[in-house]
């Protein structure tokens, strides 16, 4: 049982419930799996688990794993619905302890069980499906990879995760420019990590199983998914600005990913970051350097990204970092919890220690207080005394000054994450004193003028309170207090050593509490004036969700939470002060506030409170109603009489008082009675007999509900032991405990419930004969006859009555009193069985009681009393909208409530659910405040009350109440059909077998009527297209047929609204439907799993109830099979009769387009229709019959192939005589990849065919063979295929006829070459390739020479839509001939070369994207040779540099691009001529020409290189030999294209010297630099990099020089853009060593001051971006020169050297400050000599040295400026020695005294928000000397 279960006060009612229960449902499960019963059978048994599970009852790990099992061999069954899937799949991943959605899913959650040996299987199997050039396919491997890979720990280092790391890191760096991808492998990587932590046997250097540059490859990538924006003025996605968003092109990447993007995993990157660095923080006694570990890399990248989380620096990036923060705080809260209980597995040599916790809570400290946010409550939790003080350090000022307030609101949000860490006593003893200055200060933050910062007080003054009883301890002490605050007393830092002094803490603690008193009056007064300032709730409109409505929500938790914690005396004082406001004020609009106050006043000490608020409320209530309130006769819900609000109020106030008051009621029984009475009586506006009502109802739920009558902090026996008064303040904020919660219960006594049936007697039966009366007689209690006005007043009044009473005594009974079980009997299934009701504490759940008779007697007659007045109201009162409203309440209520409405649990659910969330911390393991716990066990009563609602027994007295929904859900008025609807939708779900009753009626309503009724039509339209009953009408074969007839039949109702339904209806139809199973195969592997589960729980089967489920099972397949050639047969007889619209004809072939499927072989008719289909002049009957036609042909080539074996189609195999597999020869001879290259672009013909293989896949062999894989042999003269399959021979015939028509050909092509109308679908079309692919496989060339002549005059036509018509048909041709013989091919191919010729040169640039799309789809996936005609015919191409005609090139080079794209590496061989080609016309003069010879060169270079390994034992060690622990990476071409790209450089200089002018007017340098750009732009943005690290390094230098050409603004602007991407690329480990190389060889060699000027902010963004990278000699030396450069002759190039310097020292080289600091100060002793004016010279000569000095001392002043631009927002120790010595130079000649001013503006600048603070670093001298620098210089000055 679970703990919360033990709590509830019938708890000694549940022996033996749990096993009874379970092994119910693990017998049924398993029969019915074994049944093959999938649904209804299964999937009823997997739900009944799902609410077994809901109950909380204990599961034991061997029991939860096989009906795990069971639940995964289900999901993988061969041909089981994806619905059922689902079902099984959730509930699979739910017995895994996750909440998750989808099947895709469940593999995820499987994964930590899949054995380390399983390794080798699932890498042989996937990882030669990898190819870097196909973005798809990496994405695919990647999916599997991240879900399948075992990451464990293995005892056998063969198996270890450490072996394949290296492997998925060098996947990180073959596809670097997706950085989706790469977080995906985060993800990955995360939890290798987190498993592995217990790994002992570590590698010298290595951070736990990783290697160095493993974990900095993570820190890197996570720095670049932050998107910061380093080097650029913009955000974070401005590829324009230096450095911003490096992967601002991921999303067109992301799109021709296509499907596989489905596969990606939907987790949050910076969870996955924090966990990575968190499980790979470890001690490291033995490391020789503190360099090597997680906490300095964490440590570093904090400090490179400090400045983005200080509050001025806000922007798209802040939400991220925030994020990461947080998490990093919750995985390490969560790691060192589980690593200090007593069952954690971790070797504590491999265990976090306090040194490191303290290191890591420090290292995060400055940043978390910049942004304060959530991750200050897990550090606080982690390391209070570093915390805390700082905190409190800077809440008090913002709290207590005005100056301040734009801090209060986050300080007051960071108290109120604090709030239970800050004041628990055992986790920081020095917390308590701040409660009652911080509950002081919060105060005035409660203003409703501020909803945000009101519910940020409230939210923290309810997380304080929660823990702590508000009572005086000073009180009768012979000593005053003597605590008075009197201002800010921060506890003192644990850095500054001193001991905090528990007993002084106790004393003070005790002290405060004192001012508990006068912060309860404040507050209540706060309480009152936010109630006075309740703005006016519209009229007729519910404002759920506005800020005012979330505003009164908390503060009434609030009210609630200090009202239960409150001391009697306090209680005393609160009550005094409500019954005042309460009885000398009236507040419309805080009338329902009011009374929420009341009662969370009287539930701490109810008999006190009842004793002031029932007088108060019986004299009131009384005195109002004798003056007439309430006495106007409404039934309007907005329609208010300002006499009736006194009323009201006090009406509020008693129903809520009422409400959980249960015994103390019994004292006030003749008031309460007397006040029932004459409000039932007088009462005549629709709030005055809404509310008595409602006060009736909660008396009746407070004497007959189980509820708690308590929650505070401890259980009542503490709470009023002596000890715990006089000491509570020892035990602040001490967690409840689970196993000993001790909640004191209301259970219903027999004097609360004779009660209870007493007012049912008074109240409700009168009231029900007082109905009785109206519907007789129609007249009032004095026999006057009444208007349709005052009936409809007179029944909404009674009805109110009696809807109250029902609701109220939903938990008499358990049932309805009738036992005349339902004549209407569902025969579907023997597996489902009404459940049993469980116990919920009922008060009659003695059979042998008199009073439960009666309680059963009178559900019964008030449910034949609906059933009758809905009767009534049907035949006489039928527009009587305002009662039918009432009465359908009624019925709701009596159908599904059985103790707690749906929506009240709901509530109640999402309430405990926010609070838990707020105060949920990865310590607590439930260690929850005692009211959280005690919420959480009355949830659990309500859940068991929700659990007997469904799984119901139908009764006949149920059946007439849900045909009574039914008939009221089509009803003519729209309000009535809505809200019947929703109950209907709602009772449905509660009993057995409802879907079966009502469906058939909701169809009858389609069906033509002699009068038409649209209403009754759109009522039952709305119903079907529901889930409820559409998921029915879907998969239960029963009603999918008459469905799917009803609704191609209702045309008869030409209304727009009910037309609009139809379709509606329909399209969801479409979406959803998936053709269930004809046949499902039963595995071993899932028998096995039925066997284990019962053999666990010790259950054997019965084999009688099995039998019976399995005939049931057997009747409903064969059911189904004959329903489903019925309804092809109907729907074909429908379109034949020509009586259908043509909306309502393509519906019909929609659904019959649906029903088309493999195991049914097509008839003759279906074949005509669909040929008729084709050529009809209505384009949606041609796009329907295209795509059954296509299916239609392809299920004939499957039953071809499968011969006859229908289990073949359901394992999805077929047997295609051409289709072998070939084993990969082992070992690899020398050269095979070579071979296989070379052999792919071999001609195939008769005299090499029987040694040719044909393989379709361009992946096999890039990354590694593929120890087996599926090949074709080409189709020779002497092949034998397979006949056709009999059962298809008719319909083959029928089509045939129609193929063979050349008017058939004539009419179809006509049609789809006309004009389109809509935009969007202007292109290539798949759907119609495929059509022409699906005829040409099966009929091969029997009609070709028809068909040519029509193909000819397309080709030959200029009009666009004519040359896509040509594509299309052309596609289809070629890629249907896939199979066809040898001879014909040829045949094929002599015709379509020329064809293709002509065409190919007469493409206009309108029909050029449809030829290149025909391209797409003729190669991809196809072996070369397949269509090496079309290959050679491409590739006979050649630029001619003289031509002027720049789109006939360009289209040449772009047909050439679709091949390399579709068959990348396997044109290898036929590359080099092309490179020649491309480079010979680098200079090309036309930009279209150039731009498509820069994506063919990087396309040609992107597939140079493959690793194409043997095997993967192979590729395994490969990778792990070379990259330490990245794998390898290509950052090198071959020797030949080394030669090429040198010479290409070499050109580039010659060029730029000759700047001879080209044609078009710009340089052949402009042009061939261009050329260059583009290309390397398009190999920086594409995802792979095979191509790409090889060209930076030789061009880099090159591009620099291209940014300085003055006269070519283009050419610039591109050179910019690349630099800018080139920095942000993520470079492999040994790359980057090179290309600090390269860039100090560019600034330090470059003559021109241009470059130098361009490449240091490059050098910073890279700096940036691979700091994890870069070694300590490396960074060294770009310090160096980049100080070195401070003092270059040109003050441009000085300038930016400073801003660089400075942006280094930020993000990394703080330990250089000093030295650098000696070194600039050194540097500023040089003394300017003087200049003296000579005779009548107009200025003053410059003496010796000047020049040389003046540079000097601008250097060291620039350099001392950097030093303080680098803290923006911090003032360090050494910082005001340098202002003073640069405050010295103001007076230095121009360029010095500008930077100097221009750096104390910017110092200025950016502290003055916090120069308060910051002034206290600087001495008072320090502070007079920069007083003239630092204040604002003034207008009059």
């Amino acid at each position: 049982m679970s703990t919360f279960s033990e709590n509830l006060p019938y708890a000694s009612s549940f022996e033996g419930e749990a096993d009874t229960l379970l092994n119910e449902i693990v017998e049924n499960l398993c029969s019915s799996a074994k049944a093959q019963d999938w649904g209804p059978g299964c999937g009823f048994w997997v739900k009944q688990l799902n609410g077994y599970l809901d109950l909380q009852h204990p599961l034991s790990c061997q029991t939860r794993a096989q009906l795990a099992r069971v639940l995964f061999e289900l999901v993988i069954t061969p041909g089981i619905d994806t619905s059922h899937a689902e079902v099984f799949s959730n509930t699979c991943v739910r017995l895994l302890n996750k909440q998750i959605s989808a099947v895709v899913r469940l593999v995820e959650h499987a994964q930590r069980f899949f054995p380390p040996e399983a390794t080798k299987d699932i890498l042989a199997r996937v990882l030669p499906l990898f190819h870097a050039n196909n973005v798809g396919d990496a994405f695919t491997v990647q999916a599997f990879l991240v879900r399948f890979l075992p990451i464990g720990p293995s005892k056998t280092p063969e198996y270890s995760p450490a072996k394949w790391l290296p492997t998925i890191f060098s996947f990180w760096y073959l596809v670097p420019g997706l950085l989706l991808f790469q977080t995906e492998f985060i993800d990955l990587v995360a939890r290798v990590a987190e498993e592995n932590v217990v790994v002992e046997d570590i590698k010298p250097g290595n951070i736990g199983i990783f290697t160095q540059y493993q974990v900095k490859t993570v820190f890197a990538t996570g720095q670049k998914m932050m998107e910061l924006p380093v080097g650029s003025s913009s955000n974070g996605n401005n590829n324009y600005g230096r450095g911003g968003g490096s992967f601002g092109w991921s999303a067109r990447v992301d799109q021709r990913a296509g499907s596989a993007m489905m596969l990606r995993k939907k987790v949050d990157k910076f969870k996955m970051l924090a966990r990575f660095i968190v499980y790979t923080i470890f001690s490291s006694p033995n490391s020789s350097s503190q360099d090597e570990t997680t906490l300095t890399h964490l440590s570093n990248m904090i400090q490179a990204t400090e400045s983005f989380y200080h509050p001025s620096n806000f922007g798209r990036w802040t939400f991220s970092i925030v994020r990461f923060l947080q998490f990093l705080g919750w995985e390490f809260l969560k790691r060192w919890t589980d690593e200090n209980k007593p069952e954690c597995k971790t070797p504590e040599s491999r265990r976090l220690t306090p040194e490191l916790r303290r290191q890591f809570v420090l290292t995060l400290r400055g940043v978390t207080f910049l942004s304060i946010q959530a991750a200050l409550k897990y550090l606080a939790w982690l390391e209070p005394t570093l915390i805390c003080p700082g905190l409190l350090e800077r809440v008090y000022p913002s709290l207590e000054t005005l100056t301040e307030t734009h801090r209060t609101t986050s300080s007051i949000s960071a108290l109120s994450l604090l709030a239970i860490p800050l004041f628990s006593r055992f986790h920081y003893p020095a917390g308590g004193k701040h409660l009652a200055p911080l509950l002081h200060l919060t105060i005035p933050g409660i203003d409703m003028n501020d909803p945000i910062k009101t519910i940020s007080s409230l939210i923290f003054l309810t997380h304080a309170i929660m823990g702590v009883p508000l009572r005086d301890l000073t009180e009768g002490s012979s000593v005053e207090s003597g605590f008075r605050w009197t201002g800010m007393d921060i506890d003192e830092r644990e850095e500054d050593n001193m001991e905090i002094d528990e007993q002084e803490e106790d004393a003070f603690c005790k002290a405060s509490t004192a001012e508990f008193e006068e912060w309860l009056a404040k507050f209540l007064r706060r309480v009152f004036t936010i109630f006075e300032y309740l703005p006016q709730q519209e009229r007729g409109k519910l404002t759920l969700h506005n800020m005012e409505t979330g505003l009164v929500t908390v503060l009434l938790h609030a009210c609630e939470i200090v009202g239960i914690q409150m001391s009697e005396q306090l209680q005393d004082m609160a009550l005094k002060m409500v019954i005042n406001f309460a009885s000398t004020t009236v507040l419309q609009n805080a009338t329902k506030p009011m009374g929420y106050l009341c009662s969370t006043l009287t539930s701490p000490n109810r008999s006190k409170a009842l004793a002031q608020f029932i007088p108060l409320c019986h004299s009131n209530i009384l005195n109002e109603l004798q003056h007439g309130a309430s006495s106007t006769p409404t039934t309007s819900s907005t329609h208010h009489i300002q006499s009736d609000t006194t009323l009201h109020w006090y009406q509020c106030i008693l129903y809520h008082v009422a409400m959980s008051s249960g015994s103390e009621l019994l004292k006030y029984k003749k008031e309460l009675i007397e006040l029932g009475k004459e409000m039932v009586q007088r009462c005549r506006s629709r709030k005055g007999y809404m509310w008595t009502g409602k006060f009736i109802r909660m008396m009746l739920v407070a004497l007959t509900q189980i509820y708690p009558l308590e929650c505070r902090n401890v259980d009542p026996e503490r709470w009023n032991s002596e000890e715990y008064i006089k000491n509570h303040h020892k035990y602040w904020v001490e967690p409840g405990c689970p196993e000993n919660i001790n909640i004191d219960w209301h259970v219903p006594t027999d004097p609360e419930i004779d009660f209870a049936m007493e007012i049912i007697d008074i109240f409700l039966k009168p009231t029900l004969s007082r109905i009785e009366d109206l519907m007789t007689n129609k007249t009032d209690e004095n026999g006057k006859v009444l208007s349709n006005r005052e009936l409809t007043h007179e029944f909404c009044r009674r009805f109110s009555v009696v809807r109250n009473c029902l609701s109220g005594m939903t938990t008499l009974v358990e049932d309805d009193g009738d036992d005349d079980i339902s004549e209407f009997k569902d025969e579907e299934t023997e597996a489902v069985r009404p459940t049993k009701s469980i116990p919920a504490g009922y008060c009659f759940s003695d059979s042998n009681d008199p009073r439960r008779q009666g309680a059963r007697k009178l559900r019964k007659e008030l449910g034949e009393f609906l059933h009758r007045l809905v009767t009534y109201f049907r035949t006489q009162r039928e527009d009587d909208v305002e009662s039918l409203k009432i009465l359908l309440k009624m019925i709701k209520i009596y159908l599904t409530d059985r103790g707690v409405e749906k929506s009240k649990y709901d509530a109640s659910k999402r309430g405990y659910q926010y609070a838990k969330n707020m105060l949920k911390t990865s310590r607590h393991d439930k260690k929850y405040p005692r009211y959280l716990l005690v919420k959480r066990a009355y949830q659990q009563h309500l859940c068991r009350l929700k659990q007997n609602a469904f799984g119901r027994v139908r009764t006949r007295l149920h059946d007439n109440l849900l045909k009574d929904l039914v008939e009221l859900s089509l009803s003519s008025y729209s309000e009535i059909r809505k809200i019947a609807q929703s109950h209907l939708t709602n009772a449905s779900r509660c009993f057995i077998g409802t879907k079966p009753l009502i469906i058939p009626i909701l169809l009858d309503a389609l069906k033509p009527t002699d009068k038409p009724n649209s209403e009754r039509m759109k009522g039952a339209l709305y119903l079907l297209g529901s889930r409820t009953y559409m998921y029915t009408c879907l998969r239960d074969w029963r009603f999918v047929p008459k469905f799917i007839i009803q609704i191609c039949q209702a045309q008869h109702d030409d209304k727009p609204s009910v037309q609009e339904m139809i379709r509606k209806v329909f399209y969801d139809y479409l979406m959803n439907y998936n053709n269930t199973a004809l046949k499902t195969i039963f595995t071993d592997d899932l028998d096995k799993a039925i066997k284990q589960a019962l053999e666990t729980l010790s259950i054997n089967m019965n084999e009688n109830k099995y039998n019976k489920i399995r005939k049931k099972a057997e009747d409903r397949l064969a059911m189904q099979k004959r329903e489903y050639y019925n309804l092809v047969d109907t729907l074909l007889n429908l379109v034949k009769s020509n009586t259908l619209h043509w909306r309502f004809e393509s519906m019909a072939s929609n659904f019959l387009d649906l029903l088309v499927r493999p195991e049914a072989p097509t008839t003759v008719d279906l074949a005509e229709h669909v040929a008729k289909g084709l050529t009809s002049e209505l384009p949606a009957l041609r796009r329907i019959a295209i795509s059954t036609t296509t299916r239609i042909l392809f299920y004939m080539k499957q039953r071809t192939f499968i011969k006859g074996d229908l289990e073949l189609i359901t394992l999805g195999k077929s047997e295609n005589p051409l289709k072998r597999t070939y084993e990969t020869p082992c070992p690899l001879p020398e050269g095979y990849t070579d071979n296989y290259l070379i052999s792919g672009l071999t001609p195939v013909d008769e005299s090499n065919a029987k040694n040719m293989i044909l393989q379709d896949k361009v992946s096999v062999g890039w990354y590694l063979w593929p120890e087996k894989f599926e090949v074709y042999s080409p189709r020779t003269a002497t092949s034998v295929m397979p006949k056709r399959n009999p059962d298809s021979e008719a319909a083959y015939k029928k089509l045939l006829e129609s193929f063979e028509s050349s008017k058939f050909w004539s009419t179809l092509l006509s049609y789809l070459s006309q004009e389109i109308s809509r935009d969007r679908e202007d292109n290539f079309s798949t759907s119609n390739a495929n059509l022409f692919k699906s005829i040409f496989q099966i009929y091969e060339d029997s009609f070709l020479e028809i068909v040519k002549p029509e193909v000819t005059k397309l080709c030959e036509s200029s009009e666009k839509n004519q040359q896509r018509a040509a594509t299309e048909i052309l596609a289809g041709i070629i890629r249907g001939s896939k199979h066809w013989p040898l001879n014909r091919l040829q045949a094929l191919w002599n015709w379509l070369i020329p064809l293709l010729e002509h065409t190919f040169n007469s493409v206009t640039p309108d029909s050029l994207v449809y030829w290149e799309r025909f391209l797409s789809y003729v190669l991809r996936n196809r072996d070369p040779r397949r269509v090496l005609p079309l290959v050679d015919l491409i590739l006979s191409s050649h630029i001619d540099p003289t031509s002027h005609a720049s789109f006939a090139e360009a289209k040449e080079l772009l047909f050439v691009s679709t091949l390399l794209n579709s068959f990348s590496w396997r044109m290898l061989p036929r590359t080099q001529p092309l490179l020649d080609e491309y480079f010979a016309n680098i200079r090309h003069p036309y930009k279209q020409v150039r731009d498509t010879i820069a994506a063919n060169i990087n396309l040609v270079l992107q597939i140079q290189w493959y690793p194409s390994a043997a095997n993967v034992t192979e590729i395994l060690e490969s990778n792990l030999q070379v990259g330490e622990g990245v794998g390898f990476v290509a950052s090198k071409l071959n020797g030949n294209f080394q030669q090429i790209l040198s010479d290409l450089v070499k050109s580039l200089e010659i060029w730029r010297a000759e700047k001879r002018p080209a044609a078009a007017g710009s340089s052949e340098y402009g042009n061939a630099s261009k050329t260059i750009l583009a290309w390397l732009y398009d190999a920086l943005t594409t995802w792979q990099s095979t191509g790409t690290y090889p060209l930076i390094l030789p061009l880099l230098p090159s591009v620099f020089l291209m940014q300085d050409v003055n006269d070519d603004q283009d050419l610039q602007v591109m050179a910019t853009h690349v630099l800018n991407i080139i920095a942000s690329y993520p470079y492999p480990p040994d790359m980057v060593p090179m290309m600090i190389d390269k860039f100090v060889e560019i600034l330090t060699e470059s003559s021109s001051w241009h470059v130098r000027v361009k490449a240091l902010p490059v050098l910073q963004v890279f700096f940036f971006k691979h700091l994890f990278m870069l070694s300590k000699d490396k960074t060294d030396k770009v310090m160096d020169v980049v100080s070195g450069m401070l003092k270059d002759n040109q003050i441009e190039v000085r300038q930016l050297a400073a801003v660089t310097l400075s942006g280094l020292i930020r993000c990394s080289q703080r330990e250089a400050i000093s030295k650098l600091k000696d070194q600039f100060t050194k540097l500023l002793g040089t003394k300017i000599p003087p200049r003296k004016r000579t005779g009548q010279a107009p200025r003053a000569a410059l003496p010796p040295g000047f020049q040389e000095a003046v540079l000097t001392r601008h250097a060291a002043v620039l350099g001392l400026s950097c030093l303080i631009d680098a803290f923006p927002y911090e003032v360090p120790k050494w910082m005001p020695e340098v202002l003073v010595k640069l405050a010295e130079c103001i007076s230095d000649p121009v360029p010095i005294q500008t930077t100097v001013k221009k750096t104390f503006a910017d110092f200025r600048r950016t502290h003055q928000d916090s120069w308060h603070e910051d002034m206290k670093q600087f001495t008072e001298d320090q502070l007079s000397i920069l007083s003239d620098m630092l204040i604002s210089p003034s207008y009059y000055a």
